[in-house]
């Protein structure tokens, strides 16, 4: 420590390291002696040398973390702009009072002071003062902010009896460096006055701040203390030297023939005045302030520190041989025993805190274990009869289990067939039940006419009876064998609506025409959508036949972006639009079974059916469905017209909306799911081919739902659909197992492009993601380690595998029974996800990663 103190004072050390050496040596002193203590008597345990240890450091700690508030309450609150003036008064003392502010700005010649001991003060001006009634005819000018009478004094001299006795004036005593400050010293000497000037004066430790002050002395002993520049706020450290910054402000009378021990000068404030001093000075030391500010918080932090060293080293070995180290020594002792085969070990309890607490339980436990080990062969044989007993619980749960699922299947086969049923139903109503009407129509017709004579009419109407009975005979025989055959159909949608109109109008003598954009496409809906729209068509026909009294019927076909709307309009009699039936009232007991179902089967198509009526002026049935865009296939015959797909997101617009997007396009969707957990469930029930997901969901989100899938059935293909582009998430959804990564804001075709490709073995993501996820399994990977393989699907890796082997593209694609047209398109995949520019650097790569 006395190192450190040598070192500060040559300023090798800043003075806050010094200090705090010196603190820190003082609190291991303290511990050091405290452990020496503690080590010399008996039964002393780690735990109170490293309790002594922490006291110490807690106390030393909380005197750190409290001082540095404490200390920046403390301002010494000395406004610029301020003059003082110094008066003599008939004690022998001065009277201090303040005045106007004023500063000379002629400020005379530099001094030409500097930093240094033989340069510290100004050699004496001639200049004859009065000061505490002694006249002193030179005056020294100091680079401290004094000025010293009769004789310089040095900074080194006022940390003792400021200046060691000298007379001083003091305008502000600190430390200050001319050397590095942009100002000067200077001094004006007039006849009656002597004006001394320190002009932007930088303080030695603190060189952001600059002061400038002026001195004024009057040839009648007067003297003036003046104020221009000074810093708004300095903070005190109670580590730093006193000139570090504002040390004194006053008057000081020469005390040099008075004995050592003379009483120190009198302590005033400056900042209520007016202050009348005596014949021993006029002083305000804030250094003093300062330190009596900080002794308000340390004095009793340090008596603190002294009563817990001595409660450490009397009063905690005691305590805690009666409350700690006797009572634990019992307990050892009773450990002992119960080691040496005594099982019947009972430890008086001393007191009853924790110690008695934990000595309780070591008696329980003792009790038990003894106990335990008289009747093991009794326990094992009860636990065995448990373990039976649990057993054949869990074999009867088994079996009711079984018995549940079986009755749960059989739930589900009657459940399929009501849905055959209605299924059956729908398509006799449709058919059968159409022809059926028809022909009671017809009949009471030709009853009439026979009725009436004519013979002729009768016999036409019966004519138009043999075609319809025999439709009605094949649709009969047709349900009968279960083969659902339809007749010989034209080759596209338009001829068969066409024949439709055509045979309505010959049946029932009702003029039909035909509206269509030419050319018309030859697939415009998808197989499955395109028996639905002609069922809807049949429907409102015969409905038009029953209720409209309509001359004539047209449909009109077009087309709005990606969807076809059909106008079926006739000239009959219309209805109110508030009423649910064709044309009249809807009764109670009514249902409108057709009418339902052909919004269902819109509906179920993604479409939608809207009716348009009024009295008198028509119907109009518009039906709007999603167009068919045929899906892109592979010259290799790959294609998801035959691929089972599960569809999952928590929106169920969206839901609703993907589903009819991809039935729309020939699609098989088997099944929705609205959260993680109903995914799993139907991935186990229908074993879908491919899983699209989105991401975020509820119960389970799409990460664990995909390492759940995949793990149980590594067979299915999982495709995330969410509308982030979260590269943490698509490295995440990679790594659980998904095939690919798509976007929600997909254009349709693309989605279904992207989508395809999952069914050549291609990984589906959106463009620029591939180089991204390469990206990431690049950082992920170790220093110096290839990106791993991960990135490719196993198609890929096997074509470059080929093509490393020297195969041309037409060569492997012999090998792989595919085109040579396919092997380039998935070459140009791998060139791309692996950022290469040509097939030599694809290669290259697979070769280094094979090494």
């Amino acid at each position: 420590m006395s190192v450190l103190n040598i070192l500060r004072t040559f300023y090798v050390l800043p003075v806050s390291v010094a200090n705090m050496g010196i603190a820190v040596g003082v609190l291991l002193a303290l511990f050091a002696f405290a452990q020496t203590y503690l080590n010399q008597r008996e039964e002393t345990t780690s735990f109170m040398v490293k309790l002594s240890g922490v006291m110490l450091v807690v106390m030393g700690v909380a005197g750190w973390v409290v001082s540095p508030a404490h200390i920046a309450d403390y301002e010494p609150a000395w406004p610029a702009e301020r003059a003082l003036r110094f008066t003599p008064n008939a004690g022998g003392g001065y009277d201090v009072a303040e005045i106007a502010f004023h500063f000379e700005e002629r400020l005379g010649h530099d001094l030409q002071l500097d930093d240094g001991l033989q340069r510290g003060c100004r050699e004496g001006l001639a200049f004859t003062f009065p000061f505490y009634g002694q006249d002193y005819r030179e005056v020294y000018v100091c680079n401290d902010g004094v000025i010293a009478l009769g004789q310089a004094a040095r900074y080194r001299e006022f940390q003792y009896h400021y200046g060691a006795g000298v007379p001083l004036l003091m305008p502000l005593l600190l430390d200050l460096d001319p050397t590095v400050s942009p100002g000067a010293i200077f001094a004006r000497q007039e006849a009656d006055r002597l004006i001394v000037t320190w002009e932007l004066q930088r303080i030695f430790r603190r060189a952001e701040f600059e002061l400038t002050f002026q001195a004024t002395l009057y040839a009648d002993g007067r003297f003036d203390f003046s104020y221009a520049v000074l810093p708004e706020t300095i903070l005190y450290r109670p580590n730093d030297d006193p000139g570090a910054s504002l040390w004194a402000v006053g008057a000081l009378p020469d005390t040099r023939a008075a004995p050592p021990w003379r009483a120190a000068p009198p302590s005033v404030s400056l900042r209520a005045l007016p202050v009348s001093g005596g014949p021993a000075g006029v002083v305000q030391d804030f250094q003093l302030e300062f330190r009596r500010h900080v002794h308000q918080l340390l004095a009793p932090l340090a008596g603190l520190i002294l009563s817990a060293s001595l409660f450490i080293s009397v009063g905690l070995p005691r305590l805690l041989q009666a409350s700690l180290v006797q009572p634990l020594d019992a307990l050892l002792r009773g450990v002992r025993r119960i080691e040496g085969g005594e099982f019947d070990v009972i430890v008086p309890v001393q007191a009853q805190d924790e110690i008695g607490f934990l000595t309780q339980a070591f008696n329980n436990l003792s009790g038990e274990l003894g106990d335990l080990i008289h009747t093991l062969e009794a326990r094992v044989a009860a636990r065995t009869e448990a373990l039976d007993r649990a057993n054949a619980q869990l074999r009867a749960e088994i079996v009711e289990r079984e018995q549940a699922q079986m009755t749960l299947l059989e739930q589900q086969r009657v459940l399929a067939r009501y849905e055959e049923r209605e299924r059956v139903g729908r398509d006799l109503h449709d058919g059968l039940g159409q022809v059926m009407g028809y022909i009671n129509v017809q009949a009471q017709a030709a009853q009439t006419l026979l009725q009436s004579g004519q013979s002729e009419a009768t016999k036409n109407t019966l004519s138009d009876l043999i075609p319809a009975a025999q439709d009605a005979h094949n649709s009969i025989r047709a349900h009968i064998l279960g083969l659902r055959a339809r007749e010989a159909t034209p080759e596209d949608f338009l001829s068969t609506l066409r024949d439709l109109l055509e045979q309505f109008g010959r049946q029932h003598h009702i003029a039909t025409r035909l509206s269509a954009p030419e050319p018309f496409p030859p697939a415009v809906f998808a197989p499955a959508v395109e028996e639905q729209v002609a069922r809807i068509l049949q429907e409102g026909l015969a409905n038009i036949r029953k209720h409209a009294h309509a001359q004539r019927v047209s449909v009109t076909i077009s087309f709005v972006g990606d969807y076809v709307q059909m106008m079926l309009a006739d000239d009959g009699i219309g209805f109110t639009p508030d009423l649910t039936g064709f044309g009249k009232p809807i009764r109670s007991d009514e249902t409108h079974f057709g009418l339902q179902i052909m919004r269902e089967r819109a509906e179920q198509v993604g479409g939608t059916l809207e009716i348009r009526a009024a009295p008198g002026e028509g119907t109009r049935l518009l039906l709007t469905v999603p167009r068919f865009l045929p899906i892109v296939e592979d010259t290799d015959g790959a294609s998801l017209q035959d691929v089972r797909i599960l569809l999952a997101d928590d929106h169920p617009l969206f839901l609703d909306g993907l589903r009819n997007l991809l039935i729309a396009r020939g699609l098989t969707v088997v099944g929705v799911a609205q959260d993680g957990r109903e995914v799993v469930e139907k991935a186990r029930a229908l074993r879908p081919d491919v899983v699209v997901m989105d991401l975020n969901m509820p119960q389970c989100d799409g990460l664990t739902a995909t390492r759940a899938i995949k793990a149980e059935f590594p067979e299915i293909q999982v495709v995330i659909l969410t509308i982030s582009e979260d590269e943490n998430s698509l490295f995440e959804a990679i790594q659980s197992g998904a095939s690919g990564y798509l976007l929600k804001n997909l254009e349709a075709n693309e989605f279904c492009h992207l989508l395809t490709s999952l069914v050549r073995g291609d990984a589906p993501l959106m463009p620029g993601m591939g180089e991204r996820l390469l990206a990431e399994f690049a950082r992920s990977a170790a220093p110096g380690e290839p990106v791993p393989e991960a990135v490719l699907t196993p198609r890929q890796l096997e074509v470059l595998r080929l093509v490393a082997q020297g195969l041309t593209y037409k060569e492997v694609g012999a090998t792989l029974s595919l085109s040579e047209k396919t092997i380039k398109y998935h070459m140009g995949n791998v060139l791309e996800i692996l950022g290469v520019a040509n097939r030599a650097q694809a290669i290259a790569y697979f070769q280094k990663r094979r090494k």
